[in-house]
């Protein structure tokens, strides 16, 4: 086909202009002419180098900024004062830099699955189920579970800031703005409403500075004292907000040691934020009270409490599901005012070292570390029983031996404890054929008790070699799954995995202590689990038969999932990130961050704090 005469005239016409340019130029002088060729050859190699350079340069995912905040947030709040201004803190994520390594582009990858794990989450939740309690995943139904007030948002708002999901996040504020608190007619458990939501709250404010964050926040600590309304000053089970009627669960006067110790970190920090001082006398008097409770015999706190006569009911001792977060926030409140509280570093202390003596037991095979409970007169008798739940355990021996001003061998007593135990709730994953872990495990009475075996081992000359290591505690190397039921010393009592955090936290907080990349690796082997296991259309599914090929999913997806699963999961393989460092915040139970502060001199006058 011949060209159009439009075309041909076009054509004929560039090369008589580009003819008289070549004579142009060629009649120029040498020097002229070398600097016009070093321009053009310079511009079309920077564009390529620019290109090339910015597509394969390194984006970490940082989360982008926060939305404007006319009242003037910029990150967690370090040093509060609701009377002068604030500093804020963390600083804006660091620019990216040099090109990274391929070690570190591997870690911003796997922070990235993590991220998308959470929007498929998050986005099944808020299309099918928001703003119900939480999403059914298998048909895409809602559940009210926990007060019908949206839990899976509000647990998941500081997720969504520290990740930047924007969007997302002020759906999900507008829904807290609006809601009653005080005037809801639904009985609300006091545990699960104070850590989600409470604590959800006052996350998001220490975030954002938001003053609505901070009155709804208000508003809840307030209709949750209703709860306390007891002689001893415990708190019952559930409370109906609309008329402060306070319903029981656990028996006659029976309250448990992680429903009252469980509030002490949301509400100083409130009663900082606010000048309050009876949100510190209220959860300050439950923690003297517990204090002075201490057993004498095993240096442990009792599992029931009576919320009449405020002593200890019975002589059951747990480090899980009745008991777990009443020790953790011990150290916590600690560590969260900065350090001031020394009575809460004497209690600490105390009750370490008494799970230490009478709850640590090792396998008599594997020789794996485990916790457990204890029942009966004196010293009681182990169940042999390690749950899931007490997974949280090894992680805050870790805080407490990173964090605390303590002697050279109790730091690495409790940093052995820690790597002990956590090797243990890992091990239990890698040992299922789906490598997700089960509820609870039942060891092997032949276990015996850890800290007997320990001291010998200490005179023997096997400690005295370098990098020796204690029973119960194993190199990498030598930490390997068993696949076979029979040699695990410990069979499946519960085979099912509810989305639970607690052995990703303590894994996480291994790495921040330790350094040690095997952490990461093993966390990134249970996240791979986890989405090759519990992933749904819609979200994510607890899961049942955990040491089978294909586990049967259940109708289940907890907030807890979004809230503390996935988010330390992304905080393990984070990079060049150090604003949730463990010198800066305090994980509440439910992982929401919260900064750490010291109380000024006139809160340590007016609430009259010890230190």
């Amino acid at each position: 086909m011949l060209p159009s005469p439009q075309s041909s005239g076009r054509r004929y016409h560039t090369r008589g202009v580009l003819s008289k340019v070549r004579t142009t130029f060629l009649s120029t002088r040498p020097i002229v002419r070398y600097t016009i060729i070093f321009l053009l050859s310079a511009f079309p190699i920077y564009w390529f180098y620019n290109d090339l350079s910015d597509y394969f340069r390194f984006r970490p995912h940082f989360p982008p900024p926060p939305p404007p905040r006319p009242y003037g947030a910029e990150g967690w709040d370090s040093h509060s004062n609701h009377n002068q201004d604030e500093s804020h803190w963390p600083p804006p994520p660091p620019p990216p830099g040099k090109r990274p390594s391929a070690k570190e582009a591997k870690w911003a990858a796997r922070a990235q699955e993590v991220k998308d794990a959470f929007a498929h989450a998050y986005s099944g939740y808020e299309e099918y189920a928001f703003p119900a309690d939480e999403l059914q995943p298998l048909n895409k139904k809602s559940i009210n579970n926990f007060n019908g007030w949206g839990v899976t948002a509000v647990d998941s708002l500081d997720t969504m800031l520290m990740m930047g999901f924007e969007a997302e996040y002020n759906r999900g504020v507008q829904h807290v703005y609006k809601f009653d608190y005080a005037g809801s007619k639904v009985f609300i458990p006091f545990f699960e409403t104070s850590i989600r939501y409470f604590g959800g709250l006052l996350s998001a404010y220490a975030y954002t500075k938001d003053p609505q964050l901070l009155n709804k926040a208000k508003e809840l600590g307030d209709t949750l004292l209703l709860a306390l309304n007891t002689t001893a000053g415990y708190p019952k089970f559930s409370l109906r907000p609309s008329d402060g009627v306070l319903s029981t669960y656990w028996g006659v006067n029976r309250v448990i040691l992680a429903e009252m110790g469980t509030i002490q970190l949301e509400y100083k920090y409130l009663a900082h934020l606010t000048g309050n001082k009876t949100y510190y006398e209220k959860v300050e008097h439950i923690r003297e009270m517990m204090h002075a409770q201490i057993d004498p015999t095993t240096n442990l706190l009792a599992s029931f409490w009576d919320y009449v006569n405020g002593m200890p009911a019975g002589r059951k001792f747990s480090i899980g599901a009745l008991a777990d977060s009443g020790y953790e926030y011990i150290l916590k409140q600690y560590l969260l005012t900065g350090k001031t509280e020394k009575k809460a570093l004497e209690m600490y202390l105390t009750v370490a070292q008494g799970i230490i003596d009478n709850l640590l037991y090792i396998s008599p095979e594997r020789g794996l570390l485990f916790a457990t409970d204890i029942d009966g007169p004196g010293k009681g008798q182990p169940s042999y029983v390690y749950e899931h739940l007490s997974c949280f355990l090894p992680g805050l021996f870790a805080l407490g031996a990173h964090s605390l001003d303590l002697q050279p061998e109790e730091r690495q007593l409790h940093l052995w404890v820690a790597d002990g135990l956590t090797q243990t709730c890992y091990i239990s994953y890698a040992d299922q054929i789906s490598g997700l872990g089960p509820e609870e495990m039942q060891f092997d009475r032949k276990s015996t008790l850890w800290y007997p075996q320990y001291k010998i081992w200490k005179k023997s000359s096997a400690a005295r070699q370098n990098g020796a290591l204690p029973p119960g505690v194993k190199l990498a190397k030598d930490l390997k799954p068993e696949k076979f039921r029979g040699k695990r010393d410990y069979g499946n009592r519960r085979d099912v995995y509810l989305l639970r955090p607690e052995t990703v936290e303590s894994i996480f907080i291994m790495w921040r202590v330790t350094g040690d990349e095997v952490w990461r690796e093993r966390g990134y082997e249970i996240f791979q689990a986890i989405e090759r296991h519990t992933k749904t259309e819609y979200g994510y599914a607890s899961v049942g038969g955990v040491d089978k090929e294909e586990p049967q999913k259940h109708n289940s997806m907890p907030s807890y999932f979004l809230a503390e699963t996935l988010k330390y999961l992304w905080l393990l393989f984070r990079d060049n990130d150090n604003r949730y460092d463990l010198d800066k915040v305090v994980f509440n139970t439910e992982a929401h961050p919260l900064p750490i502060f010291a109380w000024r001199k006139d809160e340590i006058e007016q609430f009259k704090i010890p230190t």
